[in-house]
């Protein structure tokens, strides 16, 4: 066997072996209770990224490509995260919550509702 080969086998080796450790790490965080669920996000976030990246840059073969697929690919993170953060944003928003303008709406009761299925006008 040439040396090539003995060094590529080498780096899938070490790769497969920190997948593996990396595998168990999940498993041992997701038994961690933190002290908030962001933080226990974040740190399975954390793992899941090196993993891709290790998958990504060794078995794909993107460490020997050029430049402008490595920017593709921190695009593809950054939109992402920015569609994960979204159900955050939603749910901190306040808009037409609090601040006195749902309160206004006129609300019907439940004969009103009836009438209204009816056809009633």
């Amino acid at each position: 066997m040439s040396e090539d080969i003995k060094h590529h086998i080498k780096i899938y080796r070490n790769v497969f072996i920190a997948l593996l450790v990396l595998t168990v790490a999940t498993v041992g965080v997701s038994y961690i209770h933190f002290s908030s669920h962001a933080m226990g996000l974040a740190v399975g976030l954390l793992i899941a990224c090196v993993k891709g990246y290790l998958v990504a840059s060794h078995f794909m073969h993107l460490n020997d490509e050029r430049k402008w697929i490595y920017g593709t690919l921190i695009f593809t993170m950054l939109f992402f995260f920015v569609l994960l953060a979204m159900p955050i944003m939603w749910y901190n928003n306040s808009v037409g919550y609090g601040n006195g303008s749902y309160e206004n709406v006129q609300h019907l009761d439940s004969d009103e509702l009836d009438y209204n299925k009816k056809g009633g006008h």
